[in-house]
């Protein structure tokens, strides 16, 4: 998925065309058309030339990028099925270390049978628990060497040398 264009590329006080706001926003001018026939962005269209206040588009790309937004309760995990905040089935999560500090929590969402997800600290694993039976799985045992690598070479002693280093 591409990544939304940001706000602060855009000077309020200035007045852009749809083409200087595509080039500005690194978009395609048919991209800001669309915006303002479709999304809600105002635009003065009296003219040939459409003109969009810089104003105006820095606030629809602001609520554009807020509501991609969602915060979470600790209990909930997030479903990109419904693309909503849902409570695990059963009450029931994994949770994966994947640092020192932090793990993923995952579970299944009641309603579409996804799976749901939640990048979840160590230290916030108690409050879950308060809530949510989280079961702890352990770290991917081909990620943690077995043994430590010796520090020292032994070279066989009876080798033959190779036929180029040798003195005719």
């Amino acid at each position: 998925m591409p990544k939304k264009p940001s706000p602060t590329l855009i000077k309020k006080h200035r007045i852009y065309s749809v083409w200087e706001a595509g080039d500005a926003l690194d978009v395609h001018r048919q991209t800001v058309m669309r915006w303002t026939k479709d999304k809600g962005l105002i635009a003065d269209k009296t003219g040939r030339l459409w003109l969009i206040k810089g104003s105006d588009l820095k606030h629809f790309l602001g609520e554009r990028k807020a509501s991609g937004k969602c915060k979470l309760s600790p209990h909930h995990l997030y479903c990109f099925g419904c693309k909503s905040p849902q409570m695990p089935v059963g009450r029931i999560a994994n949770y994966k270390h994947q640092s020192q500090t932090t793990g993923m929590l995952t579970g299944l969402c009641p309603c579409c049978g996804t799976r749901l997800n939640k990048a979840v600290r160590r230290s916030e694993l108690e409050v879950i628990r308060a809530k949510i039976d989280v079961t702890v799985q352990q770290a991917d045992p081909t990620l943690v060497p077995l043994e430590e690598p010796p520090l020292t070479v032994t070279l066989h002693q009876g080798a033959k040398p190779n036929a180029k280093t040798q003195v005719k």
